[in-house]
């Protein structure tokens, strides 16, 4: 077989190369691992190879239990009603809302050390079962493009990361599909964790704006949710602007 016409291809040599390039970086964690140990996140094992957690941990991060909302994940008494009090008495703009698990218990503590310790591995780590999570549900084919719950320059200055974008990068990467910013924070807001629900609502009342995009279907990344104000903010204004669906993605509930 040839490529040009003239040249043939030598696909051994090239599958060499390969097996050459993976045993070297094989061989370079290995030794990476040997001087610098590397621990659990969660348990603080110490590990033979560069893993972020465990396997013993990972395999008991917690689900969620019981009845939940088809739409937003939030318990339900009835085994037999779909929708929460919330989702089916209210017009909200949220389409459907993914988490990993419960934010109390090791979720969160993964998530702290993310956002607030500046643990990147520890994110990318999260962004992959956040992309994992999504191709054992068979979600991928419908969303077009990925987006984030966006920050202010001041807060991104001061944090020196959006955890949100980090998280959407990943999957990106891991689904294959594009990453378009699609929102900015246009103003400073109240910390959501020290709010009420109604008050989380006025907080942050039009401090989204919709940057140029041509999407249909919109899969959102966020780290945390809660009352779900900021997603259903940003679905709102996402779909003011032409998008038919948004279906949010979080590693944790609180």
């Amino acid at each position: 077989m040839t490529t040009s016409g003239a040249t043939p291809t030598n696909c051994f040599a090239w599958r060499c190369s390969c097996n050459v390039l993976k045993m070297g970086r094989q061989l370079l964690e290995s030794l990476a691992a040997a001087l610098f140990p590397p621990r659990c996140a969660l348990c603080l094992r110490e590990l033979p190879t560069l893993e972020i957690v465990c396997s013993d941990c990972a395999s008991f991060l917690p689900s969620f239990e019981g009845s939940r909302c088809q739409r937003c994940g939030a318990p339900v008494d009835d085994s037999s009603i779909d929708l929460c009090l919330r989702c089916g008495t209210q017009l909200l703009a949220m389409d459907r809302v993914f988490s990993l698990g419960p934010y109390q218990g090791d979720w969160g503590r993964l998530v702290r050390s993310f956002k607030f310790e500046r643990e990147m591995v520890i994110g990318r780590w999260l962004g992959e079962r956040m992309a994992t999570a999504l191709l054992v549900r068979n979600a991928v084919r419908e969303f077009s493009a990925i987006t984030f719950v966006p920050m202010t320059r001041r807060d991104r200055r001061k944090r020196g990361f959006n955890q949100a974008e980090v998280l959407a990068r990943v999957i990106a990467k891991r689904l294959d599909l594009p990453l378009i910013r699609m929102l900015d924070k246009t103003r400073e807001t109240s910390l959501q964790s020290g709010l009420s629900s109604a008050e989380r609502k006025t907080n942050l009342r039009d401090v989204f704006r919709l940057l140029p995009c041509r999407q249909e279907h919109v899969l959102l990344v966020d780290d945390i949710y809660t009352t779900g104000s900021t997603v259903e903010e940003c679905a709102r204004t996402l779909k003011r602007g032409g998008v038919q669906s948004v279906v949010a993605m979080t590693v944790a509930r609180a």
